[in-house]
């Protein structure tokens, strides 16, 4: 009888890992989302104002920070590095003829995020949470018809929520989702592409 409960004391213990406060890293597999929309009061040049163009990818992030665990609550600090790469191109020219050669891609983007979860399951732990962080997207802006190029950088908050699963031998399993909007500069002066951008993740997380 003892060693039965010797036994189910340690499973237990195995099978539900409590992590207190300690650093991690991660990596994620992503799935980026990007939406652009023409913003143009002109009439002779440049893309038609309101014209749509969305594009995709599948690509890598990396992540670093510090976690903390105080009872069912949960709390880290990170800062994430993502790979995005998504590429729209071919707008429609304000003139009304279809514009070739020019293109809209997002690079990537660095920046640190907060996020605060409550545990709802015990074994193994489940946390959801919520996130919020400041993000800089780099994005280029090229127009090959007037040999005009841009690289730029535009920082701006993103939001976000995700879930949580702790492993035993401190690995944990993290899936996300978030999203951000800004207005981008268009290589043609005057001209702007508001940009809405969603990225969805599933890494593996080590914690020390």
């Amino acid at each position: 009888m003892k060693l039965f409960s010797a036994l189910l004391c340690a499973t237990i213990l195995l099978a539900s890992p409590s992590y207190a406060t300690g650093l991690f890293v991660g990596a994620d597999a992503l799935f980026a989302t990007s939406s652009h929309r023409a913003i143009n009061p002109s009439q002779i040049s440049g893309p038609k104002n309101g014209d749509f163009k969305d594009a995709d990818k599948l690509n890598y992030g990396l992540n670093a920070g510090l976690r903390l665990d105080l009872l069912n609550l949960y709390a880290s600090g990170e800062v994430f590095y993502d790979n995005l790469k998504t590429s729209s191109k071919n707008f429609e020219s304000a003139t009304g003829s279809n514009s070739v050669g020019d293109r809209i891609k997002i690079n990537n983007r660095y920046g640190v995020k907060a996020n605060l979860g409550l545990a709802v399951f015990p074994i193994p732990k489940i946390t959801p949470f919520i996130t919020y962080g400041l993000a800089g997207v780099n994005y280029s802006s090229n127009v090959l018809s007037d040999n005009a190029s841009i690289t730029k950088s535009k920082l701006t908050p993103l939001y976000g929520v995700g879930l949580l699963i702790d492993f035993p031998l401190g690995i944990s399993a993290k899936a996300s989702y978030d999203y951000q909007q800004f207005n981008m500069q268009y290589a043609e002066s005057g001209s702007k592409i508001r940009t809405h951008l969603g990225v969805a993740k599933l890494g593996l997380i080590y914690n020390f």
